[in-house]
């Protein structure tokens, strides 16, 4: 081939590139451009819809009317409520013939969470919002409308017993000596990590353990935790157990601890002694909770269907721990 016919094809390769690269550019600016149309036309739908925190909205939940704040329903960031009332949503949402926004679910359980959410707004580390308490029958029921809400991590399952329930400490390893009919486990005046166990075992429903912290040496280290019921600790070591699950307090090593394996959270150092602490087995929804005084709370997702005891471990010498409410 000829130098004329090689630069000729050289030529024709060139011009083919760049028409090549010219359709890929135009299409990309095409491409582009219609995103930029989307987004300003985005723009002012959203700029169509002004609104304010202190907004007033109206709601009808199944039949029964509601009034509250746009900033009261908007507070959990994520859930559907503050999805459906940022504003972006305004024109989409559901209305009844007198214009607010219509929910058609249990008018008692959107009750539960309003009142819920007023409390938070003006809550404090020092007084927190309490959770909502809802009769046994309708727990299961008002739980998945939490869920459907997005507000499972924020409001956690809870209901009301009837009565409360009788625990107490049992079965515990040597250096541990139980007081008060088992209401009290106590540390001896060595150091060393040391179990005690509950004596009742928690198959279904869902468990409130409010445990008091009566001695904690230098707030260093406690674990509150449950353990499987068919897994009997052969030595000191019942915090590192398969089945084991809870919290380390204190500051230590604090943290999670998730089938026997720890994970630091320092969120969790600032529990001192005289502290109560709640732990909330939900042994039906898979869930085991803990409530900090400072308002504070965390989750564990553990196996549904299983069998739990109440689990404390003491390390240091004289730490003191209660059964202060079971229900």
């Amino acid at each position: 081939m000829s130098c004329t016919d090689l630069l000729s094809k050289f030529d024709d390769l060139v011009k083919r590139f760049k028409e090549e690269f010219k359709e890929i550019v135009e299409g990309e600016r095409d491409k582009m451009k219609a995103e930029i149309e989307a987004y300003q036309a985005e723009k002012q739908r959203m700029k169509a819809v002004d609104v304010s925190d202190d907004d007033i909205i109206l709601l009808n939940v199944g039949g029964q009317k509601f009034t509250s704040t746009r900033s009261t329903l908007c507070q959990v960031e994520g859930s559907l409520l503050a999805t459906m009332f940022s504003g972006r949503w305004e024109d989409s949402v559901k209305r009844d013939q007198d214009g607010a926004v219509f929910f058609d679910v249990n008018p008692q359980y959107f009750g539960y969470i309003l009142d819920y959410l007023r409390t938070k707004k003006i809550a404090s580390p020092e007084n927190p919002a309490e959770l909502p308490k809802v009769p046994r029958d309708q727990a299961k029921n008002f739980n998945t409308f939490v869920e459907y809400l997005g507000l499972s991590k924020e409001i956690v399952p809870t209901e009301i017993e009837t009565e409360k329930l009788s625990e107490k400490f049992n079965s515990h390893s040597p250096g541990i000596s139980i007081q008060e009919d088992g209401k009290v486990a106590v540390h001896d005046s060595s150091v060393g990590h040391k179990y005690v166990l509950g004596e009742n075992v928690y198959q279904h429903g869902i468990t409130h353990f409010k445990l008091k912290l009566e001695s904690f040496q230098n707030n260093n280290w406690i674990m509150v935790a449950i353990l499987k019921a068919d897994v009997v600790p052969q030595s000191v070591g019942s915090y590192s157990l398969s089945g084991c699950n809870g919290w380390y307090l204190g500051t230590a090593i604090p943290g999670v601890i998730e089938n026997g394996s720890h994970t630091t959270n320092n969120m969790f150092n600032a529990t001192k002694q005289g502290d109560t602490v709640e732990l909330v087995l939900d042994c039906d929804g898979g869930k085991l909770s803990i409530h900090l005084p400072t308002g504070q709370q965390s989750h564990i997702e553990i196996p549904k269907s299983q069998s739990w005891r109440l689990h404390v471990s003491l390390l240091y010498a004289n730490d003191k721990i209660r059964i202060a409410e079971v229900v």
